[in-house]
């Protein structure tokens, strides 16, 4: 009988560094695999952000089935095939994922064994993602295009974005195994992360 995987979830604001975070856990644990919830978005429902504030900010109504079918498989021994890349996943010891509401959508919560929350300044996790060159901030490969979205970009996140972050991070927080400083060094988190986790699941 293959053994259950040992699920990891680390949640944190967008531009917490919870990839890079995520990247030297796979390296350090060994035997270890991620799933990130970005990779489900062709098979999700999420609300509208200013309605679901409005609403009472239910982290439930944010629907990621395929993605909780395949964490249930993983966890469990089967092997999934990844939604982006058409590759078979096996199971391994450990399973990291990326789930910005922690234990807060009821389908997830009995799913992880250790929840971890990267706790950096609101803005300052902001102000990395603006930062980051993307197709969507394509900074001097596209001036014209980059003040578009980053214009847009701002007067969203004043208008809900903030508010949207701060709710999320608050269905995160809560029934957390462990907070760690986002300001410090990312491999020094990864260290930490990884002390923490082989002495719960050892235990």
């Amino acid at each position: 009988m293959t053994p259950s995987s040992f699920v990891i979830a680390i949640a944190g604001h967008s531009g917490a560094g919870k990839s890079t975070i995520i990247e030297n856990l796979v390296s350090s644990l060994g035997d270890a695999v991620a799933l990130g919830i970005d990779d489900y978005t062709s098979s999700a429902t999420y609300p509208p952000a200013v309605k679901w504030i409005a609403d009472g900010a239910d982290p439930n109504e944010f629907q990621t089935p395929q993605f909780v079918d395949d964490i249930r498989a993983l966890k469990t021994g089967k092997a999934i095939i990844h939604p982006e890349t058409g590759l078979e996943v096996k199971p391994t010891r450990y399973l990291i994922l990326e789930e910005p509401f922690g234990r807060g959508r009821d389908a997830l919560r009995e799913l992880i064994d250790f929840l971890v929350y990267v706790d950096i300044p609101l803005e300052v996790a902001y102000a990395r993602k603006l930062l980051r060159k993307s197709d969507f901030l394509p900074w001097e490969d596209d001036p014209e295009l980059f003040m578009k979205n980053l214009r847009e970009n701002l007067t969203w996140f004043l208008r809900v974005g903030r508010s949207f972050y701060v709710a999320v991070s608050k269905s995160a927080m809560k029934d957390c195994d462990l907070i760690v400083d986002g300001m410090l060094p990312t491999q020094k988190i990864a260290e930490e992360i990884h002390q923490a986790v082989t002495g719960k699941s050892s235990n």
